[in-house]
C-alpha cells in the first residue's frame, strides 16, 4: 500500500503506508478472500469491496493500482468509507418490510377468527342462560365464555395494534393504551416468569395522541425490560420483576402525566446512559437490536410534546419515566 485516505487509516491504524492491508487490518499472513487490493495488482484496474473490520463496522474499499512503466505495478492506492450506518438503514428497512407483511398477515388471521369466536361466546352464552345455577354444565358454559372473551380482547388489541399510524392526534387515556399493550404482552411476561407489577390509576388525565404510536413506545419499553430481565434471570426469580406506576405529575407549573417502567433486570451501564437515544446505538449483542427502538420511542414522546427519562444502575435496575402533557 503506497497512501491510505483517513477511512484507511482508520481501518489499518496508524502509518499502514508500505505494509500489506491484511497484516495491518486483521494480522494475517496472506491477502484475505476477495481482497481489492489484490484484485487491482492482477487486473491492472480499479477494483472494489465491501469489508467487515475487526470492530463490526463496514466499509466500503476501492483500490487504484499505481503503475510505473519501467516497473509495472508498484502498489495501489486505497479509499476506504465507513458505511456502517448505511449498512443498518437498509438491514432495518428490510426488517421494517418484513414486519409489516407479519403485520398484515395478522391482522387478517385476526379478522378470520373474529367470526368463530364470537360464534363460540354466543353459543356458550346460551349454554349459560340454559343451565341450572350451580350445575357443571353452567359452570363449564361459563369458562368457555370467559376464555372466548379474552380470545376477542387479543383479537381487538392486534387489530388496534394494526390499524393505519397516520390517523390525527385525539383525546386518549393513557391507562386504557397501556392495557391494549399488556394485553399482547402479558401472556410473554407470564411464560417468562416475570411478575408484572402495576400500579396505574383508572382516573389519571387523559392526554391528546396518537394512541397506536403511544402503544407502540410502551410495548418496546416492556420488550427492552423484558429482555434485561431474562439477561439477568433466564429463568424464574423472586427479583425478576417489571414495575409499571402512573401517577400525576407537575412540571414549571404544567399539569402533566408520567408513566415510570422499572425492571430489576442487568442495568445499562452509567457511560452508556447518554447514548442509549441515540440511532444505530444498541447496548444488545449484534444481530440481537437495530438500536433504532428508543430512538425512536424518544421521537415520538417529543413528537407529542412529552419527554423520555432514563436512569439505572448497572446490575441492579433500569427506570424509564415518559411524561406527557395532560388534557386540559
Amino acid at each position: 500500500m503506497v497512501w491510505a485516505n483517513k477511512g484507511a487509516r482508520v481501518l489499518s491504524r496508524p502509518d499502514p503506508a508500505g505494509r500489506r492491508c491484511y497484516e495491518r487490518w486483521h494480522g494475517g499472513s496472506g491477502p484475505c478472500g476477495d481482497c481489492p487490493a489484490a484484485r487491482s495488482v492482477q487486473s491492472g484496474r480499479a477494483e472494489s469491496a465491501r469489508i467487515t473490520s475487526p470492530d463490526g463496522r463496514h466499509w466500503d474499499v476501492r483500490t487504484v493500482p499505481v503503475k510505473r512503466e519501467e516497473w509495472g505495478i508498484e502498489g495501489v492506492i486505497e479509499v476506504a468509507s465507513d458505511v456502517t450506518e448505511r449498512v443498518a438503514l437498509q438491514a432495518e428497512a428490510i426488517r421494517a418490510g418484513h414486519l409489516a407483511s407479519i403485520g398484515e398477515l395478522s391482522a387478517g388471521v385476526a379478522h378470520e377468527i373474529n367470526s368463530p369466536i364470537n360464534g363460540i361466546i354466543n353459543y356458550a352464552q346460551i349454554l349459560c342462560n340454559k343451565g341450572a345455577p350451580d350445575s357443571p354444565e353452567r359452570d363449564i358454559a361459563g369458562r368457555i365464555l370467559k376464555e372466548g372473551d379474552r380470545i376477542a380482547d387479543i383479537v381487538r388489541g392486534l387489530l388496534s395494534f394494526a390499524r393505519d399510524r397516520e390517523e390525527e392526534k385525539r383525546p386518549a387515556s393513557i391507562e386504557s393504551i397501556l392495557s391494549e399493550a399488556l394485553l399482547l404482552t402479558r401472556a410473554q411476561t407470564k411464560k417468562e416468569g416475570i411478575a408484572l407489577l402495576t400500579a396505574v390509576p383508572s382516573d389519571l388525565p387523559g392526554i391528546v395522541a396518537n394512541p397506536q404510536q403511544i402503544q407502540q413506545v410502551f410495548m418496546n419499553l416492556i420488550s427492552n425490560a423484558r429482555y434485561a430481565l431474562n439477561q439477568k434471570y433466564p429463568g424464574a426469580h423472586d427479583d425478576k420483576i417489571l414495575e409499571i406506576r402512573g401517577e400525576r405529575i407537575v412540571v414549571d407549573g404544567g399539569k402533566r402525566v408520567r408513566l415510570t417502567f422499572r425492571d430489576t433486570g442487568t442495568g445499562i451501564p452509567a457511560e452508556m446512559i447518554d447514548k442509549v437515544v441515540e440511532p444505530f446505538f444498541s447496548t444488545k449483542p449484534s444481530g440481537r437490536g437495530t438500536g433504532l427502538g428508543l430512538s425512536i420511542c424518544n421521537g415520538i414522546v417529543c413528537d407529542h410534546g412529552g419527554t423520555l427519562g432514563i436512569e439505572s444502575v448497572e446490575g441492579e435496575f433500569t427506570s424509564v419515566t415518559v411524561d406527557f402533557p395532560a388534557r386540559t
